[in-house]
Formats: structure tokens, C-alpha cells, sequence
């Protein structure tokens, strides 16, 4: 079985010209249009293969594609910036070009948004391979007024855990639940109306922050359902969490249990060779139909 690690991507308008964009050019950009188009716009990029260039730090991360059809992209994409390895032929050692490569697969269909990328030696954290998408794709959005995050999904019961251990201790002082700009209509619902006018009115990613009064501890339920809702939409949407337990040091909810999923080597061998049935492409759709969009 291949393993997958399960990430989302969420975009956000771009409001202030940071870019090489000449201004007049720039203002001209519906960036509501964009809005409203950004899934259809990511696809365009997706689809044009020979012009989608993946760079880091000037370093080009050579890519072959597999499948691109319904929204749903399947590539490799090899680490150039990996160092050459070591090899002995004949009791001579000697350095050799390893470009070790990783498999991605983007799921772009309508309010999907989800990328699962191999787990795997190939890649490491500077940059991580995460990164390198976000880098990529948003340099190609950012023509549009859009920009994006590649973020991990984690599971909530992190947080439960984390709430409990620190129950048990002196309480908890504070937490706060960073959302993510309104764009995913299923994490939308979980956040609110409120939240979601407060970031489209003031251009922001708004924060709730719960303190307890009077310098009690905060009261943490599990029957709570917007609590509930709050939780999942950071954990959908990868925006971590952020714990202040009484007299301890501030705990980052969504570090340490990253979400993961298996599929089929089977599903996985001979990628690029015609199939009369899609025997393949099916099968990774029925992979990425079991991905869900919050995990406890």
C-alpha cells in the first residue's frame, strides 16, 4: 500500500500589488470574478502542462504528468535539489546524480480542493514538497488577484486530547481558532455567517479568541456544537489551533497528528500506459472519495 499524506488548499483574494503586475493592469483584474472562477483558474494551470514550471529558490523541480481529466491530476514531480549519492562499482566509490521523485495527486473537482502527496524519502522539510506546490501555484495565480495555502490536515482529537491532559492540571487560560478566508461552502457553514462577513468585510483571516474570565479557566465541552464546528473547520482547512494551558507554554494543535491515507500499489504501477478501461483513473477516484473533509 502507498501512503498519502492529506492536505487542502485555500485561497484568498489579493487585494494590494505586490506583484510585477503594472498597477493600471492590476486594478483592471475582477478579483471577485477570480473568486468565483478559482477553482476553474487552477485547473487552467494544471492542464497546460508544458508551461507549468515547478520552482523553489531558483531550483526547477523537473515533473511528468499521468492523468488530467475531470479535475483530477495525477504527476511525479522529482527533487533536483536532491545531492548526488554515493555508489562503489568495482571498489570505486563514486558521486552520481539521485533525483529521487514523489507522486501527487490534486483533486480540483468542484469545492474539493485537496492534494495527497506520497510519503516518501524523496522530499524534506526545506523545502517540503508542500511548499513547493504553494510556491508554484501561486506565482501562476497571482495574474488572476489570487493566492493560495497548502496546508496538512490533522485530526481534531488532537485538540481533545491536549484539553484533557491539561484539565487534569491547573485548566486552560486561553485558546485561539484561526479561520481561513471563506472559499470552501462545507467549512463556511461550520465557521458561520458572522465569521465569514468579518473576513470578506475586513480582507482578513479572523481569529476567535476565548479567554477565560476573571482569570478562571475556560469551559470546554464536548456536547458544545459550535465548539465542535470550530474545531473541525481549523482542522479541514489545516489552520492550526493554538492552546494556553494554566502555567504551561502555549500548545500548536494540528503538529502532531498529520492525516494520512492508503491506496493500492496495483492502483499506483503503469500509470502512463493506455487503458482501455480507466481501470486506474477509477481507482484513484475512489481514493480520493474517501478522503474526508474533517477527521476525528
Amino acid at each position: 500500500m502507498a501512503k498519502f499524506q492529506i492536505y487542502t488548499y485555500m485561497f484568498r483574494p489579493v487585494t494590494e500589488n505586490q506583484t510585477e503586475i503594472p498597477f493600471e493592469e492590476f486594478q483592471q483584474i475582477n478579483v471577485q470574478d477570480s473568486l468565483d472562477r478559482k477553482q476553474d483558474l487552477t485547473g487552467e494551470v494544471l492542464d497546460d502542462d508544458k508551461k507549468l514550471k515547478f520552482k523553489f529558490n531558483d531550483v526547477e523541480y523537473a515533473h511528468k504528468m499521468y492523468i488530467g481529466q475531470n479535475g483530477i491530476y495525477v504527476f511525479r514531480i522529482a527533487n533536483s535539489g536532491h545531492k548526488p549519492a554515493k555508489v562503489e562499482t568495482d571498489f570505486k566509490v563514486v558521486k552520481q546524480e539521485n533525483h529521487p521523485s514523489c507522486l501527487v495527486i490534486i483533486d480540483n473537482r468542484k469545492d474539493r480542493q485537496i492534494i495527497a502527496i506520497e510519503k516518501n524519502s524523496a522530499f524534506g522539510k526545506d523545502p517540503s514538497l508542500a511548499v513547493i506546490l504553494q510556491t508554484t501555484l501561486r506565482k501562476a495565480l497571482q495574474s488572476y488577484r489570487l493566492t493560495l495555502d497548502v496546508t496538512p490536515k490533522f485530526h481534531t482529537s488532537e485538540f481533545w486530547q491536549v484539553v484533557d491532559a491539561s484539565m487534569m492540571l491547573k485548566g486552560i487560560e486561553s485558546v485561539d481558532f484561526p479561520f481561513a478566508y471563506p472559499n470552501l461552502p462545507e467549512i463556511s457553514d461550520m465557521v458561520g455567517e458572522y465569521m465569514n462577513n468579518v473576513a470578506r468585510q475586513t480582507n482578513s483571516e479572523p481569529t476567535l479568541h476565548l479567554k477565560g474570565q476573571n482569570n478562571e479557566s475556560l469551559t470546554l465541552s464536548r456536547k458544545d456544537l459550535w465548539l465542535l464546528s470550530a474545531i473541525k473547520a481549523c482542522a479541514a482547512s489545516g489552520r492550526p489551533i493554538l492552546i494556553k494551558p494554566k502555567g504551561s507554554d502555549l500548545r500548536r494543535i494540528g503538529v502532531d497528528s498529520p492525516v494520512y491515507e492508503e491506496i493500492s500499489d496495483v492502483a499506483l504501477t503503469g500509470l502512463g500506459q493506455k487503458d482501455l478501461f480507466d481501470s486506474k483513473f477509477q481507482a484513484i477516484v475512489e481514493f480520493l472519495n474517501t478522503i474526508k473533509l474533517a477527521y476525528e
